[in-house]
């Protein structure tokens, strides 16, 4: 496969991971504010924090309130990673590749864009709209695994979506779970919101009630988004996706790329939270963080380079 149709598939779907991610961040955010009553800046904030725009977003000079942060991540057409120059990005990516994809996914993401353009006019940022934005990822998913080849275009959507979504997880379990420990009831009723929104941001609420029947616990939540290989936007899942596309794609350009990614499935597979805790969590998802971002240069190299 040439490289350019390589990284227009690949970053194809880690464009549209990353707007579904945002909308994620923001709806979560929104309905935490909500229950807490009071719109206190840390919480405002704690998106751009997540996503590490907080510096473009006092560029702007606008106010931190979560309706001006939810538009900013949302509509800001200066900032790269806004939801509509994801989808945009996803849009032009997919356009420049449509004889490799089908005539379904690009019918989805061409009619997603097209409603996108429709909604620019008034820019909404309510529940409405963020699921919107989930529910036209799913669907392009959905659309994907039943309609594409099991080939190497399929292989680097799938590459794509994982790396992407590792990224998000590490970074909202980052943020969320550096809060402090509760120490009066106020404290233990705000964190249990605030660790119930860790679990709704990555759809895992239920899977921790199914798994734990029982009050959430901190150490839990990070258990099983580092460890638990069913949850599919656990850490461990996404590196055994990871693993297993890249093990499917020519290897002899990807011995870098490969030997880092078992390296980190290793640690997820093998690991426990005693040894999370041994060097910090802060440290390890920051570790995590910086190898994926090392992972991701190291398949750009090798498949997506003119050589």
């Amino acid at each position: 496969m040439l490289s350019r149709v390589a990284s227009n598939l690949y970053w194809m779907s880690r464009y549209l991971e990353r707007a579904e991610n945002m909308a994620r961040i923001l709806d979560v955010g929104a309905s935490l504010a909500l229950l807490s009553g009071q719109d206190d800046e840390r919480s405002s904030i704690e998106p751009l924090v997540i996503t590490e725009t907080l510096e473009a977003f006092t560029g702007t000079s606008g106010a931190r309130t979560p309706e001006a942060v939810a538009r900013f991540l949302a509509w800001d057409p200066e900032h790269p990673s806004s939801i509509v120059n994801c989808l945009h990005a996803c849009r032009e990516n997919a356009r420049s590749v449509r004889g490799s994809i089908t005539s379904e996914m690009w019918e989805n993401i061409n009619d997603t864009w097209l409603q996108m353009v429709s909604k620019r006019a008034y820019q909404p940022t309510d529940a409405a709209f963020f699921e919107w934005v989930k529910e036209r990822s799913h669907l392009f998913r959905g659309i994907t695994y039943a309609t594409i080849r099991r080939d190497q275009p399929y292989l680097f959507i799938r590459l794509g979506t994982f790396l992407e979504r590792a990224d998000n997880t590490a970074r909202i379990l980052s943020v969320k779970q550096a809060r402090h420990r509760p120490q009066t009831r106020a404290d233990t009723l705000n964190d249990h919101y605030r660790l119930s929104a860790v679990l709704r941001s990555v759809s895992a609420l239920e899977a921790y009630r199914d798994t734990y029947r029982d009050a959430i616990d901190a150490e839990r939540v990070a258990s099983l988004l580092i460890f638990d290989a069913s949850l599919p936007r656990s850490l461990r899942h996404c590196f055994d996706e990871v693993v297993a596309n890249l093990h499917a794609l020519p290897q002899a350009p990807a011995r870098t790329a490969r030997r880092l990614a078992a390296h980190m499935l290793a640690l997820l597979q093998h690991g426990e939270l005693e040894d999370v805790h041994g060097v910090g969590l802060d440290a390890f998802l920051e570790r995590f963080l910086r190898n994926n971002v090392r992972l991701g240069e190291a398949v750009h190299a090798a498949y997506m380079e003119m050589k």
